[in-house]
């Protein structure tokens, strides 16, 4: 009876892993779309009084039951926005703004971009860079919204500017 029982777990336990590990893999020609959307998404220039501009877009797979939600910024030349601060640093980490609904369920987590180690143990992001998310839908999801944007704090050398919310509104 034991052994049945312990067979009968293994197997089910099989079988929920293998319909997870499909349910989440991205096949390559979505992966290749989300990589194609994110190089065409465009960023305003950063400037002085702006050093770090945000765009984002939602990219659908061909079967229309999965998204990638592509949040991607531009960060001006000699600026950073920290990706890992200490506790013990006076500076804030930058964070992804996501707002969606609950039909909308993430696949899996944000995928970023490298970061530069600073003095201090602290990781920043400079020059151009990109998020992106992976979420299954369901296909009647138009006119549905979703907020993305990113949360961060913004200093160069010399100072830091008051930390500052950019997010943006998205249409599925």
């Amino acid at each position: 009876m034991r052994k049945t029982i312990k067979i009968s777990f293994i197997l089910v336990c099989s079988l929920i892993s293998t319909l997870t590990f499909s349910q989440n893999q991205m096949d390559d020609g979505f992966k290749q779309l989300v990589n194609e959307a994110s190089n065409k998404l465009g960023v305003s220039q950063p400037n002085m009084s702006d050093p770090v501009t945000v765009n984002a877009v939602v990219v659908w797979n061909k079967a229309k039951d999965k998204i990638a939600v592509v949040v991607k910024a531009s960060i001006l030349y000699g600026w950073h926005i920290y990706a890992f601060v200490p506790k013990t640093a006076p500076y804030l980490k930058s964070k992804l703004v996501l707002e969606i609904p609950d039909n909308v369920i993430p696949i899996s987590d944000w995928q970023k971009p490298a970061t530069f180690l600073m003095e201090n143990n602290m990781y920043v992001y400079k020059g151009d860079i990109v998020f992106t998310r992976y979420f299954s839908v369901h296909r009647k999801m138009k006119g549905v919204a979703i907020n993305t944007g990113l949360f961060y704090q913004t200093c160069d050398l010399k100072q830091c500017l008051p930390p500052q919310s950019k997010t943006l509104t998205l249409s599925l």
